[in-house]
């Protein structure tokens, strides 16, 4: 059976709470949030955490390249502690553009680099303590954070990085990437018993035309990197803006329902629009989505 979430990218950490218990109070699954220019997901989540009670928590997700292993495993051994066992931590590589022309980082071998990084953080968040050298993450150090280990999930799309989601964490965490490439692609290559969690932008509006020209600018930046594009391309698509549900709640529900029928565990929905084109996408998820 699919589960609904909600992706939020919060400005304010109260919006998140206000988001996050409207979310538990209409049935969803999972809260999650975003690892964007915006208020911190680590610290975000931790006041969620401590505030709603019940709903499920994530990142989705938090790059290796901006981060250290032994201080998102404090993190996450934190956020799972505060939340009472309910934390699953999303990690995923940056995008080269960003990594370099946003942060000035070092782009190099995306996919070993995550191999070291989960050589390095599952031990800490498993055990609390790591012995590991590599080629791009070494690390020596213990940790001291009590409680239960989190689970992991790992963005993945391209088909090495898909297997390493199945064999080492929980299962995948998608992002603009359609119900025809979940179906024929990622389910078959990651396998039935790996979770595929895939993020939907939606807007409940009646001006379906005004809308989508408004998200495409919001959403510029997407099609110029290169793992979006290869997702675009698989699905068959010419255009981004096909991988939003855009229009009334029936035409949006029967496309979150494609997804679910392709093989999606998780549907996180990413609310977009106007202030009242976002009031009418929590009414209709306060409806129902099946």
């Amino acid at each position: 059976m699919t589960v609904y979430s909600l992706v939020d990218m919060p400005r304010l950490a109260a919006d998140g709470v206000r988001n996050a218990a409207r979310a538990e109070a209409a049935g969803l699954h999972r809260y999650m949030v975003a690892q964007v220019e915006r208020a911190d997901c680590v610290a975000v989540l931790a006041v969620v955490a401590d505030r709603v009670p019940r709903i499920e928590l994530a990142t989705t997700v938090m790059a290796i390249q901006s981060t250290l292993p032994q201080h998102v495993a404090q993190q996450a051994r934190t956020l799972n502690q505060i939340s009472d066992g309910r934390f699953t931590l999303g990690l995923g590589a940056s995008h080269e553009p960003i990594a370099v022309g946003v942060l000035g980082l070092e782009w190099d071998r995306p996919y070993r680099h995550m191999v070291e990084y989960l050589d390095a953080v599952l031990p800490l968040l498993a055990d609390q303590r790591v012995d590991v050298d590599g080629t791009k993450v070494s690390h020596h150090t213990e940790i001291d954070v009590p409680g239960p280990a989190p689970r992991v999930m790992l963005a993945a799309m391209g088909p090495r990085m898909l297997a390493l989601a199945r064999d080492r964490t929980e299962g995948t965490v998608l992002a603009f990437t359609g119900p025809r490439t979940i179906e024929n692609y990622v389910r078959p290559t990651i396998g039935e018993d790996a979770m595929v969690s895939a993020a939907v932008g939606v807007c409940v509006t009646a001006d379906v035309d005004d809308a989508r020209r408004r998200i495409r600018e919001e959403l510029a930046i997407y099609p110029a990197l290169p793992s979006y594009r290869a997702m675009v391309e698989r699905e068959g698509i010419a255009d981004m803006m096909d991988l939003v549900a855009v229009g009334r709640p029936d035409a949006v529900r029967a496309e979150l329902a494609r997804y679910a029928a392709a093989g999606a565990d998780e549907i996180g929905i990413e609310i977009l629009g106007t202030p009242e084109e976002t009031e009418q996408a929590w009414k209709m998820i306060e409806e129902g989505l099946d």
